[in-house]
């Protein structure tokens, strides 16, 4: 549910040239979902999400990746060491979750037969924190709102607003359906 507040309207229904996400319009969504309370957990657990990886599992991950491209060769560890060091330390930066998925997906889509670059792996990762980022951002803007205490009171005016309009409609429709 919470994706579903972080991402863009469709341009279609933006209609006054104005961005195509706003903190409000995702505060009325996350009220109507009764997660309105849950923004500052979510975001927390987004923000824990962007750990980096320990340099253990890397390694680990990294000697996993040599050997199934690798698997008859005979390696000279020192190669080895200084292929794993450059590897790791051109991807550590990425979070653990992340970086899981996007080694598994150079390693589906690779068509050449040898171990995937960090290019070709930073190829799948970067979107990735790219969007969590903006989700996070979008997250703190939200929880901004929240604290703002002259957001927060227009929204109560055009929350009750809207709230008589859908009555005042839902009563409209009931009187035509009785006629």
């Amino acid at each position: 549910m919470v994706a579903e507040l972080l991402t863009d309207s469709p341009p279609e229904f933006v209609f006054d040239g104005g961005p195509l996400w706003r903190p409000e319009k995702a505060l009325d969504a996350a009220h109507k979902a009764a997660q309105e309370g849950a923004i500052s957990e979510h975001r927390r657990a987004l923000q824990a999400m962007m750990a980096r990886p320990s340099r253990k599992w890397v390694d680990q991950r990294l000697a996993s990746l040599f050997v199934h491209f690798n698997p008859t060769r005979e390696v000279d560890g020192k190669a080895f060491g200084i292929w794993n060091d450059e590897m790791a330390r051109l991807l550590i930066d990425l979070p653990h979750d992340i970086l899981a998925h996007a080694i598994d997906e150079a390693i589906r889509k690779s068509g050449h037969g040898f171990a995937p670059a960090v290019g070709e792996i930073r190829r799948y990762a970067d979107p990735l924190v790219e969007q969590r980022e903006i989700q996070i951002d979008r997250l703190r803007r939200m929880e901004a709102a929240l604290a703002d205490p002259t957001a927060t009171e227009e929204r109560a005016r055009r929350r009750a607003s809207q709230a008589a309009h859908e009555r005042h409609m839902a009563s409209t429709r009931q009187t035509e359906d009785q006629r």
